[in-house]
């Protein structure tokens, strides 16, 4: 489970916000600037497949990205020096992608694992390629390699694995360094400012070193196992190794390895250097049978090597704990560090790179901003970079005409790699927390431009497609997400040109400081946020609302409602809150309602339930969010013995119970509320927490709880559906834990939630969502799962309410790593949506594109 509260987020988003109250944040009047519309980037088209598609393939869908083009860090970026020059990107939760040159478009690379094969999305440590095999690349990944028993379950044990291709990412094989039990942690600190920790020897294919975080240097030569690499510091004698007496997965660790090609012997090279964090620079010239420790600085992150022999290494440290942030840019030649630092040492350089064949032509990036020496770094050149559209908040910034409309100003902001391409010396490739860019011709200054064409690695929680046709102006779908709260999407095949930022949400008042001069947040909104649940009303699906919570100030709930299908947004009147005791029980204090779930009524859009995260219990409302009144439950247990007048819990054993698995944190979006869709009055609502099932006939005041109790137990996912056309059916899946073997059944009521039973032709089911069928009396209903004793997971469709079963995607080819939810659309049959972690949202869909006639 990821989730992008980083301490990337924290360091960087604090520089942000100086930056953001320095520019202001007054909107400007119309005349004073030039309004930009976002450019229609390239219509997103279904990706070549890797490989051929299994049997039953008149059956599939077309599966393919919804066009969204950012968001997501591209932590590095290797190029492969020999012809075709394969340009390779990692993604902190979203996979690996090679670059198609000729298409000018990305093509994701590990599409096919399983949605539990690391944990939920697919963060990749380090990419490295072979020079000497062009078709050769190696990714480094946290994967399930063993299985142990715990209990009654069969659970995953992860670990760091080398992943090895040689066809350019076509298919995976592992190298064998699972059983190791090598930790990675490519969503942790330092992830975007690291790197390569995996090499390869520029004169010996398959000789491999990994620099990993907590478990040293790490070897491997053709066939031969992994081994630890002796004569380097042990990893534990490192600074901030554990962290308040635990292991601190943060720590950067051994950093880099880089090999001096010119200096090859016996078939190898011999002069290798490793960077180790807390240390500094170490060298071993045999080849790395001995190592000594040629310092340079302490904290080294990256490093490039010239054609001469030059080492450029970019060293840093993000301040913490009362340390300030520092960093330099030192080279070594001849035995001897030279200081090369280009705009002073209060900042890290995250990245550093060398022309391959001019090697005092080097290039730095630190935050913002991008360096260029043609002097082997005695004079710098600087530029500022300038990535977004145009951005309200910063109506004085230059404009990127390539930025899609919600880029904002600090999409220039939080560079993560720079890289020399070798078919081209004046061509660079930048990457950063939004995406890659590239120039040219770098001796220009000229503007950089997105290359983002299908890299979609957006954090997901949840899609809805309200059911407004077509021809009255409803958009493809809404989406909720990590970082940028959410979008309308008009049209799934174009890009949006703003992101979802509702009107007068009030600022974290704990957080006056920090934004001394607002009362609400500005539009559009100024940091990165998470909508974490969404719903609209059925029968007036123009009306829609979400919550969420602030990703950096202090988790400050979020939210907003719509009643023109997501234009635009307003924030609720007011939210749930009560006053609570403290834990040290010394006295109460004001809670807020934060993130988790939203149900809207179908026939009443201002009746809603909000069951949230953190802060409150579960509310509802009967006025749109001006007033919010307590949940009851009318099962509840008797009062605790002894009860404990300061005890949250006790004094709340009337109440709609919280649920375990939408409390665990806003980062997880458990979704454990819903409204029923068909209830003709618009009053029932539906619950789940780990006790039982819940439901609520009269808009969400009061509870009553189920009769069957045999669910899956602590499962932080479960997922409640409402079938569209049928009053009291609701069914209910739940998705397997990040570590679990083995599936849940889906279940289903038909009595508004009294009684369950198990769906007896559904082997396991992750997911479900309902979709046009062929009347409106008979929904499709779309699984994610197994049937027919199937092996590994697909989406399947039923046309006949569960009693047969269509598997519409090869799992061979998608298998959905990291999906968080599915939804189908109610106005045209044989479309459906995937959310994914990491991965943005992949679109299925069958026959010919919809007229809107059959939009209606």
């Amino acid at each position: 489970m990821k989730r992008h509260l980083t301490l990337f987020l924290l360091q960087l988003t604090a520089s942000l916000l100086v930056l953001l109250n320095l520019h202001g944040c007054t909107e400007p009047a119309v005349n004073d600037v030039q309004l930009v519309s976002a450019p229609i980037l390239v219509r997103a088209e279904a990706p070549p497949p890797i490989r051929q598609p299994s049997t039953q393939a008149s059956n599939l869908f077309t599966w393919r990205n919804v066009n969204i083009q950012g968001m997501g860090y591209v932590t590095g970026l290797v190029i492969n020096p020999t012809s075709p020059h394969d340009v390779y990107v990692r993604t902190d939760v979203g996979g690996a992608y090679r670059f198609d040159r000729n298409h000018q478009t990305w093509l994701p690379l590990m599409d096919m694992f399983d949605t539990n094969f690391s944990k939920g999305g697919i963060g990749v440590e380090s990419v490295a390629v072979d020079g000497l095999k062009p078709n050769r690349v190696y990714a480094v990944v946290n994967r399930h390699n063993t299985t142990f028993q715990d209990g009654d379950k069969q659970k995953y044990k992860y670990s760091g694995e080398v992943l090895i291709s040689d066809d350019r990412g076509m298919t995976w094989e592992v190298t064998g360094l699972g059983k190791h039990d090598v930790y990675v942690g490519p969503n942790q600190a330092y992830r975007s400012d690291t790197g390569e920790r995996l090499a390869v020897d520029p004169n010996k294919s398959g000789l491999i070193y990994f620099a990993s975080r907590r478990d040293g240097l790490w070897k491997k030569d053709g066939n031969q196992d992994w081994t630890h690499v002796t004569g380097l510091p042990e990893v534990n004698s490192l600074p901030e190794y554990l962290k308040d007496g635990k292991d601190n997965v943060d720590i950067p660790g051994f950093t880099f390895v880089v090999f001096d090609k010119g200096s090859l012997r016996g078939g190898i090279t011999q002069t290798i250097y490793v960077g180790v964090h807390g240390s500094g620079v170490w060298q071993s010239t045999n080849g790395g049978n001995s190592w000594q420790n040629i310092h340079g600085a302490d904290n080294p992150l990256r490093a490039a090597i010239a054609s001469d022999g030059t080492l450029y290494v970019a060293f840093g440290t993000w301040g913490s704990n009362g340390k300030n942030t520092s960093g330099s840019i030192r080279k070594y030649s001849n035995g001897k560090w030279t200081a090369i630092t280009p705009d002073g040492e209060g900042r890290v350089y995250s990245a550093i790179t060398v022309q391959p064949n001019q090697p005092k032509t080097v290039m730095a990036v630190a935050d913002r901003f991008v360096y260029m020496s043609t002097s082997g770094g005695q004079k710098w050149d600087k530029q500022t970079m300038y990535m977004g559209a145009y951005d309200a908040n910063h109506p004085q910034d230059k404009i990127n005409p390539t930025a899609p409309g919600y880029y904002q100003s600090y999409a220039s902001s939080g560079a993560a790699s720079i890289v020399f391409d070798p078919s081209n010396p004046k061509k660079v490739w930048w990457t950063n927390g939004w995406g890659v860019a590239s120039s040219d011709d770098v001796t220009t200054k000229a503007p950089y431009k997105w290359l983002m064409n299908n890299l979609e690695e957006l954090d997901l929680n949840m899609v809805r497609v309200p059911p407004v046709p077509k021809t009255q102006g409803g958009a493809d779908l809404l989406s909720a997400t990590q970082d940028k709260i959410g979008f309308r999407h008009v049209s799934r095949y174009e890009v949006p040109k703003k992101s979802i930022s509702p009107e007068n949400l009030t600022i974290n008042p704990a957080f006056k400081w920090a934004n001394p001069d607002w009362k609400v947040y500005p539009i559009p909104f100024p940091h990165v946020a998470g909508a974490t649940g969404m719903d609209y009303s059925y029968n007036h699906p123009n009306h829609a609302a979400f919550v969420g919570f602030h990703q950096w100030q202090g988790f400050w709930g979020i939210h907003g409602v719509t009643t023109d299908n997501g234009k635009t947004w307003k924030a609720f009147k007011s939210v749930p809150t009560e006053e609570l005791w403290k834990s040290d029980k010394s006295g109460k204090e004001k809670a807020y309602a934060i993130g988790g779930q939203i149900a809207m009524s179908p026939t009443n859009p201002k009746n809603m339930v909000w069951a949230p995260t953190w802060g409150t219990w579960t509310h509802y409302t009967n006025d749109g969010g001006k007033t919010w009144q307590l949940s009851h439950n009318l099962d509840y247990n008797p009062p605790p013995e002894p009860f404990d007048e300061k005890n949250n819990d006790h004094l709340h054993y009337q109440a709609l119970p919280k649920s375990w698995s939408n409390s665990i944190s806003p980062w997880l979006s458990s979704y454990i509320l819903a409204a029923d869709r068909k209830d003709p009055q618009g009053k029932t609502f539906y619950y789940f927490n780990v006790d039982g099932f819940y439901y609520s006939n009269d808009g969400g005041a009061n509870w009553h709880k189920s009769q069957t109790t045999n669910f899956p137990g602590w499962i932080i996912r479960p997922t409640i559906v409402s079938n569209p056309t049928q009053q009291g059916d609701v069914w209910i899946s739940f998705a397997r834990n990040p570590e679990d073997v083995n599936g849940n059944p889906l279940y289903r009521s038909t009595d508004g939630g009294k009684f369950f039973r198990k769906i007896t032709s559904v082997q396991t089911c992750e997911f479900i969502t309902f979709g046009k069928g062929k009347s409106n009396l008979l929904p499709y209903i779309y699984i994610f799962g197994r049937v027919d004793n199937a092996t590994k997971d697909a989406v399947y469709k039923s046309e006949d309410m569960g009693k047969s079963w269509i598997r519409i995607s090869d799992p061979d080819i998608l298998h959905f790593p990291g999906m968080t939810y599915i939804e189908g659309d109610m106005r045209r049959s044989n479309l459906v949506y995937v959310a994914l972690t990491g991965r943005g949202i992949i679109v299925g869909e069958s026959g010919q594109l919809a007229t809107d006639d059959e939009r209606m």
